[in-house]
């Protein structure tokens, strides 16, 4: 700190990361909660011998320079006073004949934190506005959790392995694995899979699943039981970010309490249904075929979103939020290391490495280094501002906003258009299609058009979740049918009808037979 920079902090006021004592002949305690917020925050500069005149600040100077400079140093040294030692760096200043003490307490690494006073971990703090403020337990555990050298994803899950997964997550997954990784064992059995990249565990000679698995492909019970609350909610609200919320808060929204793959997929099928214009993506993979800029950059973000929560955390949930001036996508998990070189290349370390590891195998995310450089760069090259972050420390969440272009901002809230293609030549329907969607085609074709409450009557079935997701999801994901009411997805009215490529698939499907 120069003596610029502090005159130009003294007229102005105190910073979210700057402190100023008066401290002139001693260290006042609430310095060393300074340190411990700092610490435990984002860092920042302690400033002794200021003195405060209603919120007006004015250079008093240190009195005792030599005293209070070792008292202070010589405590944050001692393991009585703080639980590690801080690397303090140290500047005097002159301003007009009196000295000012200036330290800059840097951001202690994830490992070492909490950093708390005299023994007591209750006694830890954080920074946040200009106040240092006493943490929770939430957030004294949270700050456990991430010191931690096992991940939380990586620890097991006792429940029963024969009731702990989704199969058709797995089916899916592994479909896409083998075809984005060729040469791997495809004739392994589910658990054998699992078990080979790490998904489960033997403990006490019996395999039981780690909590990525449950995260990743885990049954509606499982899921249900380790996570009580939604993996992700999505909103579109009919006002600027900013403004007061209109008497209608949303104009739909959604909210998926399902395994990470599942959501995904809904995810992906909900964004194309609300697009401004329609685009075709390939349904096994989830990718846009011709890999446009605007998909892949709100992919990136919402996977993002999805791998890096802190899950652990069941206090809040994820959200994105479509307004009409900007996408929001927020997330309940601060990123690990310093937000300023998410821009660098190279491996980041990350809360959930095995949900990162699972995604990244399948190419659904951009390698470490290269996806927030390619959001940044690609969303401007569309003609919108550029996308701004914010990795909040304090509370311990991170903040993305996608701002729209202003000639894309209207009255009505989507995603942003996607750029006119030349719609491919549709060839012969001949789609791979699983026994429970040929089941619900073959109804549909013959039925007509079908709400879910008829179709789960006709084909015999209760498990509302089971026939959305193994049925219904995938007979859109493959174009074979559509909305009725496409505008409002989740309408009570809605029911389902063939799509022209449904009713040819029906078509040739009745002629092999």
């Amino acid at each position: 700190m120069t003596k610029d920079e502090l005159i130009k902090l003294l007229n102005g006021h105190e910073w979210n990361n700057v402190e100023f004592k008066k401290a002139q002949r001693g260290v006042p305690e609430s310095a060393y909660e300074t340190v411990s917020s700092f610490s435990n925050t984002g860092g920042g500069w302690l400033v002794f011998g200021i003195r405060d005149y209603d919120g007006h600040y004015e250079v008093a100077g240190v009195l005792e320079v030599d005293k209070v400079q070792n008292d202070f140093l010589s405590a944050l040294r001692a393991d009585n006073k703080v639980n590690h030692d801080i690397k303090v760096e140290t500047e005097l200043i002159d301003v007009e004949d009196k000295i000012v003490l200036a330290f800059r307490i840097p951001e202690t690494p994830r490992q070492d934190k909490p950093i708390y006073l005299n023994g007591d971990i209750r006694r830890s703090f954080i920074r946040r506005g200009g106040c240092d403020q006493r943490c929770t337990m939430s957030e004294i555990e949270r700050f456990l959790r991430d010191a931690a050298e096992e991940r939380w994803d990586g620890q097991v899950f006792s429940y029963p392995l024969e009731e702990a997964f989704h199969r058709e997550s797995i089916k899916w997954y592994r479909a896409l694995f083998n075809e984005r990784n060729p040469g791997h064992d495809e004739s392994l059995s589910d658990q054998e899979f699992l078990r080979q990249w790490g998904y489960l565990i033997r403990k006490d000679e019996i395999l039981q699943p780690t909590r990525a698995s449950i995260l990743l492909f885990g049954s509606p019970a499982a899921i249900h039981q380790m996570l009580p609350r939604p993996t992700l909610d999505v909103q579109w609200i009919p006002s600027n970010l900013g403004e007061p919320l209109p008497e209608v808060r949303w104009l739909d929204r959604m909210v998926f309490e399902d395994n990470l793959i599942i959501t995904w997929r809904g995810l992906v099928t909900t964004y194309m249904q609300k697009a401004e214009k329609p685009f075709r993506i390939d349904p096994h993979t989830l990718l846009r075929n011709d890999a446009p800029p605007e998909y892949r950059v709100f992919r990136e973000v919402a996977i993002n979103l999805l791998i890096h929560q802190d899950y652990a955390s069941h206090g809040f949930k994820a959200v994105i939020k479509f307004y009409r001036d900007v996408i929001q996508f927020w997330n309940p998990g601060d990123v690990f290391g310093n937000a300023d070189n998410l821009l660098e290349p190279g491996e980041k370390e990350v809360r959930n490495p095995q949900i990162v590891a699972a995604f990244r195998r399948l190419g659904l995310c951009e390698q470490a280094g290269t996806g927030m450089r390619m959001v940044l760069n690609q969303w401007q090259a569309l003609g919108h501002p550029e996308p701004e972050y914010d990795n909040d420390r304090s509370r311990k969440t991170f903040e993305i906003r996608l701002p729209l272009a202003k000639e894309q901002v209207t009255g009505e809230v989507t995603p942003p258009v996607t750029p006119p293609v030349t719609p491919p030549v549709t060839p012969p329907v001949t789609p791979p299609v699983t026994p429970p969607v040929k089941r619900l085609i073959d109804l549909i074709g013959e039925k007509g058009e079908l709400g879910a409450g008829a179709i789960r009557e006709a084909l015999g079935l209760k498990d509302r979740t089971n026939v959305r997701n193994t049925y219904i999801v995938p007979a859109l994901e493959a174009e074979l049918i559509e909305y009725t009411i496409p505008e409002k997805p989740n309408s009570r009215l809605q029911k389902y009808r063939l799509t022209d490529k449904g009713k040819e698939w029906v078509k040739q499907n009745q002629a092999e037979k």
